[in-house]
């Protein structure tokens, strides 16, 4: 019965967030071809319109969440329908949870916007590659952070209701329910990549370029399902701290890794990818 709860509760949640990564990744598309490519009369902008085209998905995905949670919670029930009084107690306990996570995430993103800092030392056809990758990899990605987020939820739901035996079925079944989204999509970016490609570059020779590269990528969610909703699921039980420490250890890894194969050897740009198994 718990474990019946447990499934439907996370496909609930896992439905919405994937709606929601749906919705961010295709206004994503849109965005960045109208304003690289100057589509509909809007001028080409290149590389600043693939900014100005992922702030616009990520103002997309907020709008979303907001229409999303009015017309399906019930806001007054939970508060959402006012601005709540200031509690420096509760302040208080919910930055001794969450500052550890905020100086995670920052060095998590640091260290991804380091490895394109170093791509770029490769030359600009490799610097062009990644980006392209990088798009196509935020497909997969959000889904598996939909099912491994809703992995987190779930740990934290049966730790306070006192069912820790169910966690590791849990785990289990997010890691199985991961790979029959992700793999199957990974293995369609695989058969056929300048279809994929083609979505973001119409330079054959950048597609053909970019074909090792995408199949790196595809290949690192065999490792990255599991690794994010373990992790996931460690931040879900509370403690932080514990998971700000295996984030820092992993980053100093990773941080060593493209430093070497990147700035020392200067490997072909699809090698450099295999970073995201490490």
């Amino acid at each position: 019965g718990v474990m019946f709860r447990a499934f439907f509760l996370g496909t609930t949640q896992t439905k919405t967030l994937t709606l929601n990564s749906v919705v961010m990744v295709l206004s994503n598309v849109v965005f960045n071809y109208i304003l690289i490519f100057g589509k509909f009369g809007f001028p080409a902008l290149g590389i600043a319109g693939a900014a100005i085209g992922s702030s616009l998905a990520e103002l997309v995905s907020l709008v979303f969440f907001i229409l999303y949670t009015r017309s399906r919670i019930d806001c007054k029930k939970y508060g959402l329908d006012r601005i709540p009084k200031f509690c420096m107690e509760v302040l208080k306990r919910m930055l001794n949870v969450s500052f550890w996570t905020m100086i995670q995430n920052f060095f998590s993103l640091s260290t991804w916007f380091l490895f394109f800092l170093y791509v770029e030392h490769l030359g600009e056809r490799s610097l062009a590659i990644t980006n392209i990758i990088r798009n196509v990899s935020g497909i997969l990605f959000m889904v598996l952070m939909a099912f491994a987020s809703t992995c987190g939820s779930l740990v934290s739901n049966l730790i306070g209701a006192g069912e820790k035996d169910c966690v590791a079925g849990t785990i289990r079944q997010h890691i199985r329910l991961g790979y029959m989204f992700v793999l199957p999509l990974a293995l369609l970016f695989s058969l056929f990549p300048k279809l994929i490609l083609g979505i973001y570059t119409d330079m054959p020779d950048l597609q053909d370029a970019a074909v090792h590269s995408l199949w790196v990528m595809c290949s690192t969610y065999l490792f990255l399902v599991p690794a994010n909703v373990y992790f996931q699921a460690v931040s879900g039980t509370g403690n932080t701290r514990t998971a700000l420490v295996m984030e820092l250890i992993t980053l100093v890894i990773y941080v060593a890794y493209i430093s070497y194969i990147i700035l020392y050897l200067r490997l072909d740009v699809a090698l450099c990818w295999t970073s995201e198994m490490v």
